[in-house]
């Protein structure tokens, strides 16, 4: 029963990751988390600001297209797999099944403003004490920092803690 309720989680959850989204709506609010460990697996969705990645504005006017962020989406994927990333003493965890879905800027819908991503992390055992790192932060000094909620509703685990260029890794529950 718990094999089957552990499928059934994860077809749920990837299949909502993967509805195809680009507009003006937030997913997230830019620079806010979540992971939500449920089991051996950690589910994540986190917004980061455009800025954060460097050498994707080709025409260097200052924003990013839809154009330019399909161009380097590839590249863009790679940075956040590297960058983004939970660990144990001895182990990196990648995100499995990356998501990437930009979010137009209000003020201009040809304009990229922020990128949430979305995934799981898969843990060796549902106890695995893990740290939370994100190493993509703004040029700009007021999008230099991010606020992570996470849960384990299963042992009764809320956190709530900052990274920022200074600390950009911490333990998640402590």
């Amino acid at each position: 029963m718990k094999s089957l309720k552990k499928i059934l989680i994860n077809v749920a959850s990837l299949s909502l990751l993967t509805l195809p989204m680009i507009g003006s709506a937030h997913l997230m609010v830019v620079e806010n988390g979540t992971l939500n460990f449920v089991d051996d697996n950690v589910y994540v969705v986190l917004s980061l600001p455009i800025s954060a990645f460097k050498g994707i504005d080709d025409d260097h006017d200052g924003h990013v297209s839809l154009k330019e962020f399909n161009d380097h989406r590839t590249e863009i994927s790679a940075n956040v797999m590297h960058n983004v990333y939970l660990s144990d003493v001895n182990n990196k965890f990648n995100i499995d099944g990356l998501l990437l879905n930009p979010t137009a800027s209000h003020e201009n819908t040809a304009e990229i403003e922020e990128l949430t991503i979305m995934g799981r992390y898969s843990l060796p055992t549902p106890d695995t004490k893990v740290s939370f790192s994100v190493k993509l932060f703004s040029v700009h000094k007021k999008l230099q920092h991010y606020d992570i909620t996470a849960t384990n509703n299963k042992q009764a685990l809320h956190n709530k803690f900052q990274l920022n260029p200074t600390t950009p890794s911490t333990i998640v529950f402590k």
